[in-house]
């Protein structure tokens, strides 16, 4: 069993006890919060964030998909994000992954009887979307899934061009025809659900209908939010529909 820190985190009287890792990888530790569920549920949820955010802004969502499931949850800040160390411009994409698979094994390694969901956040639905290729998560949600061309997973962040990816790689439909990751997702014996938002100019249909194809996935999508949850604005209906949604697909 792989060894890691652990110290409790007391959270608001609203909110959930949340557990605070600390998970070595390859010489350093990346920070992570863990989410008790019920102990007769048999999956667990590994939850990837966005290229600008961070574990705590997950809080909300999580915990709310941790209380109607019963599932218990991961949520990892890579290095460069949140409470994990480095900076982020002097990161590429492909040292995220590295601890994105590192935490995927310490959940085989730590809860070897549940099966292994994934949730990836746009950046984090990349990070989800590279993780098939090399491991195999029962489920998989993309929410708002953002790619990026191949030849940029070494890059260093400092040299990305993020508007034009945003606007301009992610709005042309034909970057994705022959793109590897999709080309290979079929291979993906999982299930797949992507959501989808409707305002989102970040990462448009151009280029997350290609991904939802490649999956075969089953979609749906948050009528008048923008890319980020944070920056929607939204009833508590449509707040409670949209965290339904991904708790009744990862528990049918």
């Amino acid at each position: 069993m792989v060894e890691y820190k652990r110290t409790p985190t007391k959270l608001t009287e609203d909110e959930m006890d949340i557990q605070s890792l600390q998970i070595p990888c390859k010489g350093y530790e990346i920070a992570a919060d863990w989410y008790d569920g019920d102990t007769q549920n048999n999956d667990v949820l590994l939850v990837l964030v966005g290229y600008s955010s961070n574990k705590s802004n997950y809080r909300q969502l999580v915990s709310a998909i941790v209380e109607k499931s019963g599932t218990s949850a991961l949520v990892i800040d890579y290095t460069g994000h949140g409470e994990s160390p480095y900076d982020l411009q002097e990161l590429s994409p492909a040292q995220n992954f590295l601890e994105v698979v590192t935490a995927y094994d310490w959940l085989a390694d730590n809860h070897p009887e549940k099966a292994i969901n994934v949730m990836g956040t746009s950046y984090g639905g990349f990070m989800g979307i590279e993780l098939t290729k090399y491991r195999s998560p029962e489920k998989l949600v993309l929410r708002a899934p953002a790619i990026y061309s191949p030849d940029t997973f070494y890059t260093k962040w400092k040299d990305m061009e993020l508007a034009e990816i945003r606007h301009g790689y992610r709005a042309d439909p034909k970057n994705f025809v022959k793109h590897p990751l999709l080309a290979r997702a079929a291979k993906y014996q999982g299930e797949t659900y992507v959501l989808t938002h409707e305002l989102d100019e970040d990462c448009p249909k151009a280029s997350t209908t290609p991904i939802a194809e490649a999956f075969n996935a089953e979609t749906w999508e948050a009528k008048g939010f923008v890319h980020g949850l944070g920056r929607s604005t939204f009833t508590d209906e449509q707040l409670e529909e949209y965290q339904d949604k991904i708790v009744e697909w990862l528990h049918r």
